[in-house]
């Protein structure tokens, strides 16, 4: 879907992008912005991101890669933050001038690859221990357990919509993603108003063009 007022100014976007990867994320952004953009798919189980010309793109083989702007962005989380600054005008990410929720909003999307998603990795690995009757590793203080951060973003949504109040911005995008994720492999239970906020997420138009309709979003 594309809002003429947004549309990029120079070559078009292209996203490379894999389903049931973290390239959700950014496919998820785009339809959020509404701006135009071409998909490119790069077949992980054929190898094609290993294949010389994929290299070029993104020289560790890997999806998301976002061209834009005469330049490659790389990673869910930096193309995230730069759309969401370049297409202003959607209102996914407060201006700097806005200091308070500039701040919360960083540090949202920094919780997110940074704390969040190691926590679930983490559950997942130890689950797959167990399955092998193998003791699972202790991280020790390196690791926040799952349920510390999931208990932290109870509180926080508590009486929220979103995570920085009345507006959706990408911290909701990067953090829902994992916790949509979390859900599906049953870290979730009784977690309601995470589950709540999770399933208003998935109620919204641009989730089901990005990632309904393309698998998993990690």
């Amino acid at each position: 879907m594309a809002l003429s007022s947004l549309e990029a100014e120079s070559a078009p976007i292209r996203l490379h992008f894999f389903p049931g990867t973290r390239a959700a994320r950014a496919r998820w952004i785009l339809e959020e912005i509404g701006v135009s953009y071409q998909l490119s798919i790069v077949d992980l189980r054929r190898g094609a991101h290993k294949r010389k010309d994929y290299l070029a793109v993104h020289p560790l083989g890997k999806v998301p890669a976002l061209e834009i702007d005469n330049t490659i962005i790389f990673e869910s989380l930096g193309i995230c933050l730069y759309l969401a600054d370049r297409f202003w005008e959607a209102d996914l990410a407060p201006v700097p001038e806005d200091r308070k929720r500039r701040a919360d909003y960083c540090a949202w999307m920094a919780l997110s690859t940074g704390t969040l998603e190691p926590a679930i990795f983490e559950q997942v690995r130890a689950g797959k221990a167990r399955a092998r009757r193998i003791a699972p590793i202790d991280m020790g203080p390196a690791l926040t357990p799952f349920d510390d951060v999931a208990s932290y973003m109870e509180r926080h949504l508590a009486g929220r919509p979103f995570l920085l109040g009345d507006q959706m911005t990408a911290a909701d995008i990067m953090n829902g993603s994992m916790m949509a994720w979390a859900q599906e492999i049953g870290l979730l239970e009784g977690r309601e108003t995470i589950r709540a906020w999770v399933a208003d997420l998935k109620a919204r138009p641009a989730y089901s063009r990005a990632i309904a309709e393309s698998g998993r979003g990690k």
